[in-house]
Parts: structure tokens; C-alpha cells; sequence
């Protein structure tokens, strides 16, 4: 989930009526009533539908004429002036007749998907209560640059298949996410949830939106908004599951609070029972000097060269300067400098040995090897052993407290799935359950929590 962004003002929401649920349990809300996210309406309220009952409603255009009071053409004439491909009617064969329902441009983007994309883009996938779940909503921007990277030269059935397998990996995580978003919804008052949307909006223009034009090298928001729609997806979208997701995880974090309480007698216990987690082994950092034998040298030009190496180091040269110079070992440009390592790590168990039991700081003798000869140093060592109780039972409580924590979540979303009806394409049609039948609204007074 997303850093705690939905808390721009829910907490400030959960804060100030805190005191008043504690006082009064909240009342029952008439049946009927729907908590749902405003949408910009394309008509005023009392427009005409052309679904009521009287004949004159039934018979209105859906239409707004371009010179009121005007008359109507024949009706041939507005038959003629059917909207063309574009979607526009003719202004000269339609008696001015403009379309109110009209909102795309006469002419496509170049970057505007294909139908086939459009349309997959727009297949629902899962329904969450009240809430659907495109195709769209599952496939980011980056899901669809790896598929657009990943694709190419495969035939459309092969990218479909893809598609829907990207879906189903996302689909679970995207559920738990919406089960909270409804929960949230059935309980935050429905006046309040514009407000919420319109901070948490603005924190998303201000935060999030100027990194995804960096990642995305969008010069500003209308060009980040033509190439999301160039791959089905718009900026209000991800507004959308922007707030859904803030929404959802400080509704968790709301309502899942386990006792940050451990006792001091489980700490121990598990302990006790997970001692070989906290057993380590010994482990070194060394340096070494190294000549490789073969055909370009003797075995016996190999080895003095490694002696004459060693002497240098014994008469003061720094080793590191030496390996620098002549080693030919994987670090020689490092100093011959190795990292830790434990004890049983190694490949050549002949250079284990003498970095687990030479002296610290001593050179040892010419260690061979098949047909590499090494010369080691150890620089620091620390022997095997056991961490602590007093050492670990900061991470011991720390380890205990997210299992609470994952508890206390799983039994809540269990109760959410409970109250809240979930369907999804990828659900097996050979079950013994029916399909699941979708119902809105907020839960009955007498609903447990």
C-alpha cells in the first residue's frame, strides 16, 4: 500500500468524532441511502430522460438547438442529419441541432489505443460491493510498458493471455484494497467524503503527480494525460485509486488495533524455540596475494614469484600496494581486500582453513591450490556463537507485534468479506455456490461490527 496519504483529512475526520460515537452509537441510516463519490453530471438534474411516463417526455430530443425559438426542420431532414463517423453532426443538413451528449473530439489522438484495447481497457473484472473493477484499473502504466517491452512479435491471443494473467496476480491485493474503500464508505458520513476526496486530490496533483512525470519524462499534465490515454488509462483513474488506496489503508490502521502489549514471558518463549535462528557462524575479512601457474609459467616461477611478493610485504611494503602492483587475484584492484566471510563459504577449502586458524594480522606460508598459489593475511575475525536475549528481544517484540498486526487484518477483512458481496472473472464457474448477488447501502443498525 501507499505512504499515509488518505490521512491529509481523514484524521482529522476520525478525530474530531471520536468522542461522538464513544457517546452515542451511531443510528440506523433508511434503506436506500448509498454513499458514492460525486461525478460531474453531464445534464442538470430535471433534464428530460425520455423514460417518463407522459408521452411528451418520451418524445424530447437530446438536444440543445443552436438558435432558440427557430423552427424545427422536417423530420426527413433531421433523419438525414445523422452523426457522422466522427460523431458530429452536418450543421447545414441538420437545422443546427447540436448533440448535448456529444464529448469526444472529431478526430482521434495518434496515440489513442486501438478498439480492441479500448474495449479489453474497459472489461470489468471483479465487482466489490457496489464497486467495479476494470481491466483498467489492474494494468498501471508500468505493468503495460513491461507488456508493450515484452510483446512484441507475439500474436494478439498471446498478449491477451498476458493481459489477464498481469489481473489475476494484481487482482487479490486490489479487492483487499476496495473492501476497506466500501467499509470506509458505509461509515464516514457522506457529506464528508467530498471534502476528503478533494484533499487528498490536491496531495496527489502536489506529491505524486510531479514523480510520475519524472519517471515518465512528460514535460507537464496534459502530456502526461494524453500518453495515459494512449494506453487506456486517464489521469482521473489513478486519482481515483490514488484516494481509494490512502482511503483504505488508514481505514486499517482505524480499525485494526491489536494490543501493543507483549509479555515479557513470550519474548522468552520464543526465544527458547527459535535458538538456531540466532546462532551465527565465525566469519573473516582477509587479504590475500595471488600468481596463477600454467603455461605462461612454471610452478617453480609461480612460487617465487609469490615468495618475492611476500618478502616485500615482510620488509614494510603495504600489502594492498603490492596485490595493486602484481597480484593476480579476483581483488588485486581492490588491495587483494576480501569482505566478511563466514566460515564454510569459500570454494577452496584449503584457504577456509587458514582464514579460520592463522593468527590475526600474521602472513602465512604459500598456500597451494591446484594452480593457484595465495599468500593470506587476516585482517578480522569473530568466532562462532549465539545472539543474546537481551540482544534480540527488541526484534523478538518487534516480530511478535506484526504478527498481531497481520492477525487483527486478516480477521477484519474475513469480517468485511462477510458483509460484502465479491465477484471476479477469475472465479471458478464449477462451484457449489451460486453466484453472488450484488446489494448497496449501508449496513443495518443491528450489523455487528
Amino acid at each position: 500500500m501507499p505512504p499515509r496519504l488518505a490521512a491529509v483529512v481523514l484524521v482529522v475526520w476520525m478525530t474530531t468524532t471520536a468522542t461522538a460515537q464513544n457517546a452515542t452509537p451511531r443510528g440506523a441510516v433508511a434503506p436506500g441511502q448509498v454513499p458514492t463519490m460525486p461525478a460531474s453530471p453531464t445534464r442538470p438534474s430535471a433534464w428530460p430522460t425520455g423514460k417518463g411516463p407522459s408521452s411528451d417526455e418520451n418524445h424530447v430530443l437530446s438536444s440543445i438547438r443552436t438558435n432558440p425559438g427557430e423552427p424545427l426542420p422536417p423530420l426527413e431532414d433531421l433523419r438525414d442529419s445523422v452523426t457522422t463517423a466522427s460523431g458530429m453532426p452536418d450543421d447545414e443538413t441538420s437545422g443546427g441541432v447540436v448533440q448535448t451528449a456529444f464529448e469526444s473530439p472529431a478526430t482521434e489522438p495518434e496515440s489513442s489505443p486501438s478498439a480492441y484495447q479500448s474495449l479489453d481497457a474497459a472489461m470489468v473484472v471483479a465487482r466489490v460491493g457496489p464497486e467495479v473493477v476494470l481491466e483498467a484499473d489492474l494494468l498501471t502504466p508500468k505493468a503495460l510498458e513491461w507488456l508493450a517491452k515484452n510483446t512484441s512479435g507475439l500474436p494478439p491471443e498471446k498478449v491477451r493471455e498476458l493481459r489477464l494473467q498481469i489481473c489475476q496476480q494484481i487482482l487479490p491485493s486490489h479487492v483487499e484494497t476496495l473492501l476497506l474503500y466500501v467499509d470506509a464508505c458505509r461509515e464516514i458520513p457522506a457529506d464528508k467524503l467530498p471534502e476528503i476526496r478533494k484533499n487528498v486530490d490536491r496531495a496527489f496533483d502536489e506529491q505524486q503527480l510531479p514523480k510520475l512525470m519524472k519517471d515518465t519524462n512528460t514535460a507537464n499534465s496534459m502530456e502526461y494525460e494524453k500518453m495515459l490515454r494512449s494506453q487506456g488509462m486517464s489521469l482521473d483513474r489513478m486519482r481515483k485509486m490514488f484516494f481509494e488506496r490512502g482511503l483504505a489503508q488508514e481505514w486499517l490502521r482505524k480499525n485494526v488495533n491489536p494490543d501493543e502489549e507483549i509479555p515479557h514471558a513470550d519474548l522468552i518463549a520464543w526465544y527458547q524455540n527459535h535458538l538456531e535462528e540466532y546462532d551465527f557462524a565465525a566469519k573473516a575479512r582477509f587479504e590475500s596475494l595471488t600468481v596463477k601457474m600454467g603455461l605462461k609459467r612454471s610452478r617453480q616461477q609461480a612460487w617465487d614469484m609469490l615468495a618475492e611478493m611476500g618478502n616485500e610485504v615482510l620488509a614494510g611494503r603495504p600489502l594492498a600496494e603490492v596485490a595493486r602492483q602484481r597480484s593476480e587475484g579476483p581483488t588485486a584492484s581492490n588491495g587483494g581486500a576480501f569482505d566478511w566471510t563466514t566460515k564454510g563459504s569459500l570454494a577452496s577449502a584449503k584457504l577456509d582453513e587458514a582464514i579460520f586458524t592463522l593468527p590475526v594480522g600474521q602472513l602465512s606460508t604459500i598456500i597451494e591450490d591446484g594452480e593457484t598459489l595465495h599468500i593470506v593475511r587476516v585482517v578480522e575475525r569473530t568466532d562462532a556463537g549465539r545472539t543474546s536475549f537481551v540482544e534480540a528481544q527488541m526484534e523478538i517484540r518487534e516480530t511478535l507485534l506484526a504478527e498481531r498486526r497481520e492477525q487483527a487484518a486478516d480477521e477484519y477483512l474475513a469480517k468485511l468479506r462477510d458483509r460484502t458481496p465479491v465477484w471476479t472473472v477469475f472465479d471458478d464457474p464449477g462451484g457449489s455456490s451460486s453466484a453472488p448477488q450484488f446489494t448497496a447501502g449501508r449496513p443495518k443498525a443491528s450489523t455487528a461490527r
